[in-house]
């Protein structure tokens, strides 16, 4: 009985430390100046002739032929590695 006749103090938080500001102890980051990794223009120019002048045309002509992926790819990467060992023997020259 006697804790029901005592008056109840209800505390509330303060918002005092909510409000404050918290500052850090950050570096600023330098501006770092960062080059491009582009490939070399005449290695692009190759790659397009390459791809325009026969595995493109490759391709198509596999798929008309009803040869599945796998074994297109198979094929096309077999000539290619014949195309760069005879053309580093110096048979061929592209």
């Amino acid at each position: 009985m006697a804790t029901l006749t005592t008056p109840v103090n209800i505390h509330k938080t303060s918002t005092k430390f909510l409000q404050t500001r918290k500052r850090s102890n950050r570096r600023l980051a330098r501006p770092v100046r960062v080059q491009a990794a582009l490939p070399n223009q005449d290695l692009v120019n190759y790659a397009q002739l390459q791809l325009v002048t026969w595995i493109l045309p490759m391709t198509i002509a596999g798929r008309l032929l009803k040869v599945e992926w796998p074994q297109l790819a198979v094929g096309l990467t077999a000539m290619t590695a014949a195309k760069l060992g005879l053309a580093a023997n110096g048979i061929i020259h592209y």
